[in-house]
């Protein structure tokens, strides 16, 4: 069988704020040689690690073997806003509309919130959980009845939120940019890197991570697979690709999955007179009720994050001086939202890929009979990477679970325009709302 060559390789920058707050870690061993496994994951993010550990907890006498291609969990998974989310905001326009779909996709999102409250609790990983749910708000009347329908279709499934007008959001965030916005229970503030890091350090002895260690090719060879780095070869029967946004560069899911560039800055802590400047407020999330609209974050540490762009990234990394031109773009955001803040508080900006489809769906799928591969998760990645990443070591386990049938109960990602009709379609998207969300931004 012809070899499969994976291009783009994943290149992150190493300026992620989150990464950066953590105390260095000495990185695994570049794969070096030829090894046998009875189960190889290609990417180190949520998924895969929480797929490896699945699989050596219901295999311990299989050997598991791990590779990604950078340092493990310092990709998608430690670059997002630090959202765990069952509820998400629908307006309409993806699918899901019905009273019935959302409820079904509500479920899905409450099953990944729980799968890793039950880690964190289980293995008492720190990671700043902060269970005080989220905002979606916004600066601009107009746009005030979107987040009445969204508290409507709440309402519908006795779902706990409540709506607050500016007045209570000025109290509550230090801000009093916003007009309205929506609070949401269950929705968790945590610190992604942190854990990421945590997933690591809960791999069992039977799996063998690799890191610094790109699959330039791989191919069926008989009844196993063959994976090739640039110093080894790894040969196994079993094999799952979780490389998410990557899926297009594995040769995979190339009509179903899209990457988008996501860029954020987050400041250092605030110091105690910056704090009291903005009242004092407690940690928060807050999420745009516009699309392309800013993901703005207080921490438990006293740093406010702010993320407002989404881009079509041909080249999936940014130099440090395409991170300066959007760390400007997150500037303007803070300064709108905090103009008592001085121009200098932004000690990190990083790029991150996530994967999107065009109806909402997520990649779930056993393409032969011993090829996984799962991803796609529309920006609710911390939990549904979780939760999927351990259902692939089910089904890799020759086992069906409830999760299981309730994930492939979904819609699946539907068709996707070829290249290049793809990116102009959905660069035009993102100009247009783009557009609608500038004072969102």
């Amino acid at each position: 069988m012809k070899s499969n060559i994976f291009s783009p390789l994943p290149i992150n920058d190493h300026t992620c704020g989150w990464t950066q707050a953590l105390v260095a870690r000495e990185p695994k061993p570049a794969l070096m040689g030829e090894y046998t496994a009875d189960f190889v994951v290609i990417g180190a993010g949520y998924t895969g690690l929480s797929a490896a550990r699945k699989f050596a907890e219901l295999n311990p006498n299989a050997h598991i073997i791990i590779i990604d291609a950078q340092r493990a969990g310092e990709g998608a998974s430690a670059r997002n806003s630090g959202y765990l989310v069952d509820s998400t905001l629908n307006d309409g326009h993806m699918s899901d509309t019905g009273l019935q779909q959302y409820r079904e996709k509500y479920a899905l999102n409450k099953a990944g919130v729980d799968c890793v409250e039950q880690l964190v609790n289980e293995h008492k990983i720190d990671c700043d959980w902060d269970a005080s749910g989220k905002f979606h708000a916004t600066a601009v009347p107009a746009h005030e009845a979107k987040l009445q329908r969204f508290s409507q279709l709440l309402g519908e499934l006795d779902l706990e939120h409540r709506v607050l007008d500016g007045a209570q959001l000025n109290e509550r965030l230090g801000t009093s940019y916003y007009t309205q916005a929506l609070w949401t229970a269950g929705g968790v503030m945590l610190q992604p890197a942190k854990l990421a890091r945590a997933y690591i350090d809960l791999l069992p002895d039977n799996v063998t991570l690799y890191e610094n260690s790109p699959m330039l090719t791989w191919k069926k060879q008989g009844t196993d697979f063959l994976v090739s780095t640039p110093l080894g070869q790894v040969k196994a029967p079993h094999m799952l690709l979780a490389v998410n946004g990557f899926m297009a560069s594995a040769k995979v899911k190339r009509k179903r999955a899209f990457p988008l560039t996501l860029t954020a800055s987050m400041t250092r802590p605030l110091s105690d007179a910056e704090y009291a400047s903005i009242g004092s407020p407690k940690a928060w999330g807050l999420l745009s009720a516009q699309a392309m609209g800013a993901t703005v974050r207080l921490t438990q540490d006293r740093r406010i994050m702010v993320r407002n762009t989404a881009e079509v990234w041909p080249k999936m990394n940014m130099s440090a001086q395409q991170l300066e031109k959007r760390k400007r773009l997150h500037l303007r955001g803070l300064k709108r939202r905090f103009a008592q803040l001085s121009d200098d508080l932004f000690d990190s900006c990083w790029s991150g890929i996530t994967c999107i489809s065009g109806n909402n769906g997520q990649v779930f799928d056993q393409l032969d009979s011993k090829l996984l591969v799962a991803g796609c998760y529309n920006g609710g990645g911390i939990g549904l990477a979780t939760l999927f990443g351990e259902q692939m070591a089910y089904r890799a386990s020759g086992q069906m679970t409830d999760t299981m049938a309730m994930i492939e109960a979904r819609p699946k990602p539907n068709a996707l325009p070829v290249q290049p009709l793809l990116s102009f379609g959905v660069r035009l998207r993102l100009i247009r709302d783009g557009i609608i969300a500038r004072k969102e931004n």
